[in-house]
């Protein structure tokens, strides 16, 4: 029996050893770079961007809640870009009204974003061949959304 719990508690230890070892060379990584490493639970990170007939629209989540947001409308070329910060809430289980919601806000405290999370793509999915984020402004059934596909920088 001790020879069971002392096995167990070495396997623990590499466990937690090789997971304490990624998270710091994540967050190396991810300062020299510039940008999110995504692991599962943060598939919101990162920069996501939408591109229709009236315009390109930016942003990107920081893992510390920092939030960049670029706006280019056509035809001209002048680039709006806010600064700011974002909350991601998530639901409780698959009740529609509490679906994960995005919230941003411009530094001053204006509101840029209030959107339901629809729908995105989950750590390690082999389905999607690209990752994107649906978001809908009104409610999780309402027709109108934006899929924003995640880009590297």
């Amino acid at each position: 029996m001790h020879r069971y719990l002392l096995s167990m508690l070495v396997v623990f230890a590499i466990g937690g050893g090789y997971l304490l070892i990624r998270n710091i060379t994540d967050r190396r990584i991810e300062k020299n770079t510039g940008t999110e490493i995504v692991r599962e639970h943060e598939e919101y990170l990162g920069s996501w961007a939408s591109k229709s007939d009236y315009g390109f629209v930016m942003f990107r989540l920081h893992r510390d809640g920092k939030l960049t947001y670029r706006l280019l409308r056509y035809p001209g070329n002048d680039t709006t870009t806010i600064n700011g910060k974002y909350n991601f809430v998530t639901g409780r289980g698959l009740d529609a009204q509490y679906f994960p919601r995005l919230y941003g806000f411009a530094a001053n405290g204006d509101t840029l974003f209030n959107y339901y999370v629809r729908y995105y793509t989950k750590y390690d999915m082999t389905i999607d061949k690209v990752d994107k984020m649906i978001l809908s402004p009104n409610s999780v059934y309402d027709t109108l959304a934006y899929t924003y596909y995640r880009i590297k920088q």
